[in-house]
C-alpha cells in the first residue's frame, strides 16, 4: 500500500520493545491515530526531534493490515520546543493532552478540538499565560467543544437567577436548588464562564480580568467539572501540581 500524509501533533507517546516508540497523532482529517516509529530509541537514530512529543509535522505514514501504522518520515511545522524545555510547561500540557484523549478517543475526528489543543500548545509555548488561566480556560473549552456545554443562562430547575455552579449537573443553580458541593458564582466569574464557553477558539486568551484570583475560582469549577465528566483522576494532573510545589 502506499504511504500516506497526515497533518497533526503528537499527543501521546509510549516506549515500545527496546528500541521503539508508539506514537499517538491527532490529526485533521482521522483524529487520533496510532503509529510507531521503529529503531527511534537507537543509538543511531535520526530525525529523533520530529517525533519527540507535541511535534507538529506532516507525518508520512505506512498503513498496515491492522490498525497501527508504520511513521516513515515527519515534516515539522512546529517542534513547540519551549514546551519540551521547561518541566511546568511539559507537565501541563501533558495533563491538556490526557483529558483531550478522554474526551475524543482515537479515531474521532474533530477539527474544532485539534484547533484548540493547537492554540493551548503555542501559548503555553511562546506566550507568557499564567498556568492557571491557561489551564481553566483549556479545561472549560474542552468540555464546551467536547459535548458538555455546561448551562449559563438560568437554574436549571426554576429558570431562576443563577447564584452556583453544579458540576455534578452541569448547569447554574439558583439559591434555593443548589446541593452541597455546588459552587458558588459571583457575576465576574458567571460572565467569564459564559465569555470562554461561547468565544471563538482563537479569542479564547484574548481578554483581562482586574482581579486574578479569579482564575484560582474558575480553576476549581473547571477542574472538578472536567474529572466528574470524564469519570476517572488524572496522574498527569497530580504531577503538575507536584512541579507547581517545587
Amino acid at each position: 500500500m502506499d504511504d500516506l500524509v497526515y497533518r497533526g501533533i503528537i499527543i501521546r507517546q509510549a516506549n515500545y520493545g527496546d528500541a521503539h516508540r508508539m506514537l499517538w497523532i491527532f490529526t485533521e482529517t482521522d483524529g487520533i491515530i496510532k503509529a510507531v516509529r521503529y529503531g527511534i530509541r537507537g543509538k543511531k537514530t535520526s530525525n529523533a526531534a520530529a517525533f519527540q512529543l507535541f511535534s507538529y509535522a506532516d507525518f508520512k505514514l505506512r498503513p498496515s493490515r491492522g490498525d497501527i501504522m508504520t511513521a516513515v518520515s515527519a515534516d515539522v511545522i512546529d517542534g513547540f520546543y519551549p514546551v519540551s524545555e521547561d518541566i511546568k510547561k511539559l507537565s501541563l500540557v501533558t495533563y491538556l493532552s490526557d483529558i483531550t484523549f478522554s474526551i475524543l478517543g482515537e479515531a474521532n475526528p474533530d477539527k474544532r478540538i485539534l484547533a484548540l489543543f493547537l492554540n493551548a500548545v503555542y501559548a503555553a509555548a511562546y506566550r507568557d499565560e499564567m498556568w492557571q488561566k491557561l489551564k481553566t480556560v483549556y479545561e472549560l473549552k474542552l468540555m464546551s467543544l467536547g459535548g458538555f456545554l455546561p448551562k449559563l443562562d438560568k437554574c436549571m430547575v426554576c429558570g431562576g437567577a443563577p447564584e452556583y455552579f453544579s458540576c455534578d449537573k452541569g448547569s447554574v443553580v439558583c439559591r434555593l436548588h443548589h446541593s452541597a458541593g455546588d459552587i458558588k458564582l459571583d457575576e465576574v466569574l458567571l460572565s467569564l464562564m459564559r465569555y470562554i464557553s461561547a468565544c471563538e477558539i482563537k479569542k479564547m486568551l484574548s481578554f483581562n480580568v482586574e482581579n486574578q484570583d479569579v482564575f484560582g475560582r474558575l480553576n476549581e469549577i473547571t477542574e472538578k467539572y472536567v474529572r466528574l465528566q470524564c469519570d476517572m483522576e488524572f496522574k498527569s494532573l497530580k504531577y503538575f501540581y507536584v512541579i507547581c510545589d517545587m
